[in-house]
């Protein structure tokens, strides 16, 4: 699977990226060789696309004993699956499933399991009533990805406060693009939280990654 096609405006932002590799020179090989550079996608890399200085954080911390749970899916469930005892998503688009789930397989990840719940993302009115918000269910992980897609009203925020319920003590919700959602940073039940800004897998840009502990 190709990368997709870079805009104007990801290009128009490249220059910003200098000012956050002379802070964090670890980051230079890796914007080299997998941001700027590359035109594969995290699913090709098995890569999570957050900040590189979430990504490492979250590498450190992870142990085999964990489960986790996904809101979206891509190259961050075969990272977290290729880690953790168990990864659980959920997914909307019936194509991505399907390669996401023949992805995982041709690796002989079997300990990933993908949900599909279809939504329009379009009219998000009935989003709190969804199976796709419903699918966490009552369970509790040890990390919770607040991602997936956005079309409408932006839905991550509603799942990150319906998820706080389901996170074990001692664990992790990450929301990724987080410096689209001021409002998560002002509303959560959160011991403390970290801003991971930066450059990542798969971006010419910057992007943010914050990581909530509990």
């Amino acid at each position: 699977m190709k990368h997709p096609k870079r805009s104007f405006r990801d290009w128009w932002r490249v220059p910003r990226v200098g000012w956050y590799l002379l802070k964090r020179p670890q980051d230079i090989p890796f914007y080299i060789r997998y941001g700027v550079n590359t035109f594969h996608s995290p699913l090709d890399l098995g890569m999570l696309w957050w900040s590189f200085g979430a990504t490492r954080t979250i590498e450190k911390w992870l142990r085999p004993e964990m489960e986790a749970f996904e809101f979206g899916s891509g190259g961050s469930s075969l990272f977290l699956a290729l880690r953790t005892l168990q990864v659980t998503c959920v997914e909307d688009e019936t194509k991505w499933v399907d390669l996401v789930r023949l992805t995982a397989a041709r690796q002989g990840i079997k300990n990933l399991e993908v949900l599909h719940c279809p939504f329009d993302f379009h009219h998000t009115e009935k989003f709190r009533e969804s199976s796709y918000l419903a699918a966490l269910g009552t369970k509790l992980y040890d990390l919770i990805i607040v991602d997936g897609k956005e079309e409408g009203e932006p839905a991550r925020p509603i799942c990150f406060w319906a998820v706080e319920k389901n996170i074990k003590s001692g664990g992790v919700i990450v929301v990724d693009d987080s410096w689209r959602y001021p409002q998560i940073k002002n509303r959560h039940n959160a011991k403390h939280w970290h801003e991971y800004r930066g450059t990542g897998y798969c971006r010419a840009g910057v992007t943010s990654t914050c990581l909530f502990y509990y």
